[in-house]
């Protein structure tokens, strides 16, 4: 099984924690206007990038698009190995805990760094606060859009289809998965803004990768359902975090004699 995972890719995953990307620490966002207007001018931003790009952006993202497609030859043997090794603790932290990272304590975490911001006048706090709303935000959205166009059956579907079944427009909301885009759209702000203290990217990104195979563990969602929302929530919440009309998709083919993937970034 571990070997039929490292070869399909399994890793990609967690790639996506190893991007190359240097940033500068944003403190300067406050709840104002200005911070609203922001909204507008990131989706704004986010529909109108592909513009933008050039044939080697087209040709990375096609290599992104193929690999989270290739994992979906793991998905069925993924979803068996974690129906049949769960024990009834592991249950109760993943459909209790770590499932609501993709809502509930998302916001309590974003509150809880707003608030602690606010009292102890940290500029940081309250700018990574209302940053990773908006990429909760703002990924959601995105999400909704392939998640209700793909109509893809969930792996708890009563009728027991398979990975493999897509039924159009408003027949299916399993791809991709909306709860694991939440959790890497805050995660990937946290990660940013608190680079400099090293533990907190870690476990920003490990808090978030639980959140996404919980929903595996729990049979909501198919393995590449969690890839492909991991990597809409960490490119949105990098496209939040820093925004520029330049801004690249780099997706870069990874792999050894034992691990095959690619590696996703944004530079800005």
């Amino acid at each position: 099984m571990i070997n039929k995972l490292r070869n399909k890719g399994i890793l990609f995953l967690l790639l996506i924690m190893l991007s190359n990307v240097v940033f500068g620490q944003i403190d300067t966002i406050r709840f104002n206007k200005a911070y609203f207007k922001k909204y507008w001018i990131d989706t704004k931003g986010i529909v109108t990038s592909p513009a933008r790009w050039q044939q080697r952006d087209w040709v990375k993202l096609g290599i992104l698009i193929t690999g989270t497609a290739s994992l979906t030859l793991a998905d069925q043997s993924v979803a068996d190995f974690f129906q049949s090794h769960q024990n009834k603790t592991e249950t109760y932290i993943s459909a209790n805990f770590l499932e609501h990272f993709g809502a509930e304590h998302s916001i309590l975490l974003m509150s809880g760094i707003f608030t602690y911001g606010i009292l102890a006048k940290n500029k940081r706090s309250v700018s990574t606060a209302l940053l990773a709303l908006e990429s909760f935000a703002l990924a959601s959205l995105v999400t909704r859009i392939p998640k209700t166009l793909a109509g893809r059956q969930r792996p708890d579907n009563w009728q027991g289809d398979g990975p493999y079944t897509f039924k159009g427009p408003f027949n299916g909301t399993s791809f991709p998965s909306g709860h694991t885009t939440a959790s890497f759209a805050v995660a990937s702000v946290i990660a940013t803004q608190y680079r400099d203290i090293k533990w907190i990217p870690v476990a920003a990104y490990s808090v978030a990768s639980l959140a996404g195979i919980s929903r595996i563990y729990d049979n909501k969602h198919w393995l590449s359902d969690v890839v492909a929302g991991a990597v809409i929530g960490t490119v949105v919440g990098n496209f939040v975090s820093h925004r520029s009309s330049d801004s690249k998709l780099s997706v870069i083919p990874f792999g050894n004699s034992n691990y095959q993937g690619v590696k996703l970034s944004y530079i800005w």
